[in-house]
């Protein structure tokens, strides 16, 4: 049983960090669960029901504030098109495609990669849905940067929520 219930975990870990850069799967909700799943099927977890809670109450903060950041976002910074949200997503897959087809691993490549591929690709995508959509530059670029800003701030929120988890079951 304790085979399977890591197999189960180390899936719903892996979807949890796919979904940290696809806005539309519930990233935190798949980590909550292979946190509860890891505490009751594996018997070696460091993690306490404590920390299985503390995880369990992130997801569901991450959850709503992730849902709350887009709205605020439009109504604060600059509206931006649902097609500039598919654009940041579509170019975040692409960087991680890219990433994982990188043979040079050292650390000045992979950071390289991160800056271009999850910083200045999603605002590019972006900026071109924008671009085609308002045909005005200076509102395509303050839209391109709101969605980058609101897409890398959930992503960054989800990437907390997984790494505390791992940290606090396994660490």
């Amino acid at each position: 049983m304790e085979v399977v219930g890591l197999i189960l975990v180390i899936i719903l870990y892996c979807f949890g960090f796919l979904s940290c850069f696809i806005n539309k799967v519930p990233g935190p909700l798949l980590v909550a669960i292979a946190t509860v799943l890891a505490k009751c099927c594996m018997s070696d977890i460091s993690g306490g029901w404590l920390q299985v809670a503390i995880v369990c109450v992130l997801a569901i903060v991450a959850m709503i504030v992730s849902k709350k950041l887009t709205k605020v976002a439009k109504a604060k910074l600059h509206p931006y098109s649902k097609g500039a949200s598919f654009a940041t997503t579509i170019a975040s897959i692409l960087a991680l495609l890219i990433l994982v087809g990188t043979k040079d691993s050292s650390v000045g490549v992979v950071i390289a990669v991160f800056v271009i591929g999850f910083i200045v690709l999603p605002y590019a995508f972006a900026y071109l849905v924008e671009i085609i959509k308002q045909k005005n530059n200076s509102l395509a670029l303050k839209s391109a940067g709101s969605a980058t800003v609101v897409y890398l701030s959930d992503t960054m929120l989800k990437l907390f929520i997984l790494g505390l988890s791992f940290f606090l079951m396994f660490a």
